[in-house]
This record gives structure tokens, C-alpha cells and sequence, in this order.
């Protein structure tokens, strides 16, 4: 019985992995496509990006019942590309074994929690120790616009699991005397799209409460 139990109050923690506040989910997810062409911007400078400056934050939940978890991972290197003033592209490689739990005090289950994560199950990090974001397209977007809060957005091909596509968020840029900065918003991606598909909604026949929302909400801080 107790190993039972052991086992229940494990799920009960991995499936509440993926995407917002108190259990309710985003209402929809950036705009995820195909991989797109990343075009080389003549007479751009590279500036580098610093890992240890940078953050990573990610939050996951379950769709029908309360539950959820919170952490980061960690930049692993990368760089900005600039010309003149103006962010153009950049390439960024994150370390998928670096994934942190921030919430759960019980050592013995953040590590369970951690290492499920790590698995087949969710990120098959064996296999992919690395994930990769490389900018297509950064768009100014107009200060007269209401309808956004952040100074640009930002298109560009993320690699997770041996899976890439293009994702388009909404960023704050700032760039000055050779430092750039790179912050979002809280944006949504769908897991399904990289081929995580474990105790997600769309598995006919799983129970409503042990379903992990297909949502992943994601957080970004990135320096150079």
C-alpha cells in the first residue's frame, strides 16, 4: 500500500509540470510554425551572450485539478547579433540537464520530480542534452499600439528533443553601448509541438485529473 501511495503522490508531482497559475490554463499559445530560414545580416557584430547573467524560468500545471510547479533552466552559452544599435539575430543554446524545481522543499521528491522531467517521458535529455533558439526576424513593434506592452517581437526556430519550430514572442530589447538585454513576458508553447507528450490532454482515455496540460509557460532574462 505504501508503495502505492509513493507512487500516486510521484505522478501527482510530475503531472503537475507544465504551464500556469492556479491550475487554470492559458487561454492560447504563441504562434508556433515550421522552421523557418535564418538569413546571415551582413556587417552584423557578435556580442556575447553571458550565462551567468541570464535567466530561464518555466511554470507547469494540470489542466483540471490544482497543482503546480515552477523553476528554471539554465543558458549555456550563445550571442547576439547587432547592427548599429539594432538586435538582428542571435543563436542561444540551453542545458536541458541543468532543469531546477524551485518549489518543492522535499528533497527526495524534487529530485524524483527533476529526474522525471529529465526522462523519455518529458525531455529525453540523454539523448538531447541541449536545446537551441536562433533568431529569424526581430520586428520594432509601434509605440503607438495598444495592444502590446513589449518594445518588439521576436521570430525564431527553437530545438527541443530533436524537434524544431519557429515560435513568435512578444520581447523587451534594449541596446546600448554594446549591451543587450532580452526580457519576455510570460508566453505559453505547446509541449506537443516538440513531441512531449506525456499525460497530456490529448491522450484518449486518461483521467481528467491526472492530466498535465499540453501548455508550458516560459520566461525569459537574457544578457550580453
Amino acid at each position: 500500500m505504501k508503495t502505492k501511495m509513493k507512487k500516486s503522490l510521484l505522478f501527482l508531482s510530475a503531472a503537475a509540470f507544465l504551464a500556469a497559475c492556479g491550475g487554470s490554463a492559458p487561454e492560447e499559445t504563441v504562434e508556433t510554425t515550421d522552421a523557418q530560414d535564418v538569413q546571415e545580416v551582413a556587417e552584423a557584430v557578435a556580442v556575447p551572450a553571458m550565462a551567468d547573467a541570464s535567466t530561464i524560468n518555466w511554470v507547469g500545471f494540470k489542466t483540471y485539478a490544482d497543482g503546480r510547479h515552477n523553476g528554471t533552466v539554465a543558458l549555456k552559452g550563445g550571442e547576439f547579433q547587432l547592427k548599429g544599435d539594432e538586435l538582428v539575430g542571435g543563436s542561444f543554446t540551453i542545458d536541458m540537464a541543468s532543469i531546477v524545481c524551485a518549489d518543492l522543499t522535499d528533497a527526495e521528491y524534487n529530485g524524483k520530480l527533476v529526474g522525471h522531467l529529465m526522462s523519455d517521458d518529458f525531455f529525453a535529455v540523454e539523448t538531447n542534452p541541449e536545446a537551441k533558439f536562433e533568431i529569424v526576424s526581430v520586428t520594432a513593434n509601434d509605440p503607438a499600439d495598444t495592444t502590446t506592452t513589449t518594445s518588439h517581437t521576436v521570430t525564431g526556430n527553437l530545438t527541443m528533443r530533436g524537434e524544431t519550430k519557429a515560435i513568435t514572442i512578444p520581447a523587451n530589447v534594449k541596446v546600448s553601448n554594446g549591451h543587450v538585454q532580452v526580457t519576455t513576458p510570460e508566453f505559453a508553447i505547446d509541449r506537443k509541438q516538440w513531441n512531449v507528450m506525456y499525460g497530456s490532454t490529448g491522450i484518449e482515455g486518461l483521467a481528467k485529473d491526472n492530466m498535465i496540460d499540453d501548455n508550458i509557460l516560459l520566461s525569459l532574462d537574457i544578457n550580453g
